[in-house]
């Protein structure tokens, strides 16, 4: 069968950092051979429950729930709105074999991008599930099903406040997508390898969701999501937390805030590891949860990418290593170094995501189940 197994570096290991914190995969077969069982992936799913919450949020008042004119511009519009909540659905299965995954989505998406592929396969939402995992999948705060406040659109739009004062608002057009998401060299021409379905990048498309994190007027560092998350963590009593592109850094973050509810973090292609920026407290902090940082093929291969891969996954390496130089559990999975090539930078919706899904739940099994923790 599969087994994943972990190189570290450690600062008494030489021989480890040689090694270069790879995450080597050794099957009985070749990679490329890899088939699941049909069995995981077919016949009922039980789950012993199944629903939604939010967590957190802020009860503030408005002068502005609607705007100025249409049909509903008679709808009284002061009063009391929430805001700030965090929309979370959530499987249970009816019998659990592992710690809860909390599965947070990056920028422009919802949690509907673990939900199922854009070609109409499982997502890791229910894969996990089958797995024996309970799975939680939140949108952003400000996002999606978790809202947004109305109140400065609407402002805007009442004459209230002037034009510049708008929030910016980020979609990606397809074309953006396909490099930065490192489809392809060139929008329309996929990698000869790429596991992403391009044939459905329209279906794709429709996943986009208005990102409000892009808003220049907005502080540094108050983005409310990681501390839902730690509160999250808390909640569902103890998960590994799993963060993407925008959200890569969150389960870090989160961390920071508080760690009593998390089991392990798990980063997939962050832009940054912030592995500069982290001051010693902070690392020693994070240095108590198992971590592991996740990259897929060709980051050096999409000249035009607004992100610099090989970058990030040199910040991430310096990240790993100096967690586990003050004696934390820390690896890096570059996929093409274990292995498994062609994967995009939505890796959890390429062709190939069970695969990729099993490696994650390998590590988690191995480092960050409930059997591990303190």
């Amino acid at each position: 069968m599969r087994k994943l197994s972990l190189i570290r570096t450690a600062a008494h290991s030489a021989l480890a950092s040689v090694l270069a914190l790879v995450v080597v995969s050794t099957y009985s077969g070749r990679a490329e051979a890899w088939d699941p069982d049909p069995g995981r992936t077919q016949g009922p799913l039980v789950l012993k429950e199944q629903g939604m919450f939010f967590v957190g949020g802020d009860t503030v008042h408005t002068d502005w729930a609607n705007g100025p004119s249409g049909l509903l511009a008679s709808i009284p519009r002061s009063g009391d709105i929430a805001i700030n909540q965090m929309y979370v659905t959530f499987m249970v299965p009816q019998v659990q074999r592992g710690v809860p995954i909390i599965l947070m989505h990056g920028g422009t998406l919802s949690g509907a991008c673990y939900e199922t592929t854009p070609d109409g396969r499982m997502g890791w939402y229910e894969y996990f599930a089958r797995k024996g995992h309970a799975v939680y999948l939140p949108d952003q705060v400000s996002r999606a099903r978790s809202g947004f406040n109305v109140t400065p659109f609407n402002e805007v739009a009442a004459g209230v406040r002037p034009p510049s004062a708008l929030p910016n608002v980020l979609v990606l057009t397809k074309a953006a997508a396909w490099q930065i998401f490192r489809f392809g060299p060139s929008p329309g021409t996929a990698f000869p390898d790429e596991q992403f379905p391009v044939n459905a990048i329209d279906e794709f498309a429709k996943q986009s969701i208005p990102d409000q994190n892009a808003d220049s007027q907005k502080p540094p560092g108050t983005n409310l999501t990681p501390i839902r998350l730690a509160d999250l963590g808390v909640k569902v009593g103890g998960a590994v937390l799993v963060g993407h592109s925008e959200s890569g850094f969150f389960p870090e973050l989160a961390a920071l805030q508080n760690a009593a509810g998390l089991r392990g973090l798990i980063s997939m292609e962050p832009a940054s590891c912030a592995a500069t920026t982290l001051s010693k407290q902070q690392i020693a902090k994070l240095a108590k949860l198992p971590t592991l940082v996740v990259f897929g093929d060709h980051l050096a291969d999409v000249s035009a990418s607004v992100v610099n891969w090989p970058a990030a996954l040199a910040d991430c390496e310096h990240y790993v290593n100096e967690i586990n130089q003050v004696g934390g559990n820390a690896a890096l999975l570059h996929l093409p170094a274990a292995g498994v090539f062609g994967n995009s930078h939505m890796l959890f919706q390429d062709k190939n995501n069970l695969h990729v899904g099993d490696m994650i739940l390998s590590w988690i099994d191995e480092h960050a189940d409930d059997k591990h923790a303190e």
